[in-house]
């Protein structure tokens, strides 16, 4: 299991995916993860997603730990967002 996948996994635990319009897809680095507020499970799945948002490893670590401002990082251009903007505005409740 992948880093990123195992830090997404553990801080999602007891989270409610349910907020979550839609499935959000997290290109960090080279890797891939896969929110899914269906079934609230989070996967290496490369799939088609609602809401895709690209950053890089310690921005999205700095995301979970609360080091990093999501609103900072993306008008920074750290991160990038496509598709749905309503998604990953709810997404901080979720990753908080």
């Amino acid at each position: 299991m992948s880093e990123l996948l195992e830090l997404a996994q553990a801080n999602a635990e007891g989270k409610d995916f349910s907020v979550l319009p839609g499935s959000v897809k997290w290109v960090v680095d080279s890797e891939v993860i896969f929110m899914n507020p269906e079934n609230g499970e989070i996967t290496d799945e490369d799939a088609e997603a609602d809401c895709t948002i690209t950053t890089d490893m310690d921005t999205f670590k700095g995301m979970y730990d609360k080091s990093v401002s999501p609103q900072a990082a993306f008008m920074s251009g750290k991160m990038k967002i496509a598709g749905d903007m309503g998604i990953a505005l709810k997404l901080q409740s979720v990753i908080g």
